[in-house]
């Protein structure tokens, strides 16, 4: 008799064991981890079945920006209550925190929050964003239609639509929405921002203006300041754009187009040495720009240096045959 007590008794411990989750453990005196890590994984360990709690965890390394030990917790919590459209929302968020906007988890768990959760806003417009980065842009539209009719995403959701209009190059559906967006709310910086690029294209007087808006809004934004640079260099104000292409390099230093930029206006005032400088500097970003190659090219030239020139116009070309700056510039010394 004792002997079938025993048996029933260990069956029941080797079923509880089996049930018990096998999420990360993490010490609680393991001091490689924050004092609030440790403090939730204290609780875990204690109770290694309660989703929530995980998720709490998942949370604190999210706003860590430990974004692998964030989805290992997410999809723990998953794992032990996959209805809960929060946790798959957030474990997604951490998928694109981490530049895994290819990921197709990214993708199934959006899908999946959204089918717990019919009316989830967040979720569809982060799968919107997503399907946006993988350029499929119809469902991108699709998901974001809705959302225009919501007050906390309508501009940001006219935002994603003009450039899904504009990577389709449907530029008059782009403009019209992006106009939409600013009706909404004429602070918003990326609705500005796409405001002054339509009008930098079209040559709009009004360009200058809405530029130094941008700037306004975020004056250590990179962009922002490339693109004041760039209406000023299209005004000829030349010292005005180095001075802010100068500022978006500090922003950001691997920003290409800026460094570029600068050499194009100082081989403009034949300043062919210091062009070449920036060209270089372009190039240790991008070796494989053939623009940068090609105006070396052309400050060799100039210097007097035709066989350097005739070089660096050929490399240009090796890297884009129909860069026609780098055909001219072989005929020229023809």
């Amino acid at each position: 008799m004792k002997k079938i007590v025993f048996s029933i008794v260990l069956i029941a411990v080797l079923s509880c064991n089996s049930n018990r989750n096998s999420g990360r453990f993490i010490s609680e005196t393991d001091t490689t981890f924050s004092e609030e890590i440790r403090a939730i994984s204290l609780k875990i360990n204690s109770n290694p079945n309660d989703a929530e709690l995980y998720y709490k965890r998942a949370n604190t390394f999210y706003f860590e920006k430990k974004y692998n030990d964030a989805i290992l917790d997410f999809e723990t919590a998953i794992s032990i209550n996959p209805n809960q459209a929060l946790y798959h929302y957030k474990c997604a968020e951490s998928l694109i925190s981490m530049d895994s906007t290819n990921s197709n988890k990214t993708k199934e768990h959006l899908i999946q929050a959204i089918k717990i959760k019919t009316d989830y806003p967040e979720a569809s417009f982060l799968l919107a964003k997503y399907y946006l980065a993988r350029q499929e842009y119809d469902k991108s539209i699709e998901l974001l239609k809705p959302l225009t009719s919501q007050i906390d995403f309508s501009d940001n959701a006219y935002v994603l639509m003009s450039i899904a209009f504009k990577e389709q190059k449907d530029t008059v559906s782009a403009k019209k929405v992006i106009e939409n967006a600013l009706l909404k709310n004429p602070e918003n910086f990326n609705a500005v921002m796409q405001k002054t690029l339509f009008l930098y294209q079209s040559n709009d007087p009004t360009t200058e203006q809405w530029a130094s808006k941008a700037v306004r809004m975020n004056e250590f934004n990179d962009e922002a300041l490339y693109t004041y640079a760039l209406v000023m260099q299209q005004k000829e104000k030349y010292a005005v754009a180095i001075e802010y292409y100068d500022r978006a390099i500090k922003v950001n230093p691997n920003h290409i187009l800026a460094h570029y930029n600068i050499a194009v206006i100082q081989s403009l005032f034949d300043n062919y040495e210091e062009s070449i400088d920036w060209c270089k500097k372009t190039l240790d970003l991008e070796s494989n720009y053939a623009n940068a190659h090609c105006l070396i090219g052309y400050n060799q030239e100039k210097m007097g240096n035709k066989k350097a020139a005739l070089l660096s116009y050929k490399t240009a070309l090796s890297i884009n045959p129909a860069l026609e700056l780098a055909k001219e510039g072989i005929k020229s010394m023809n």
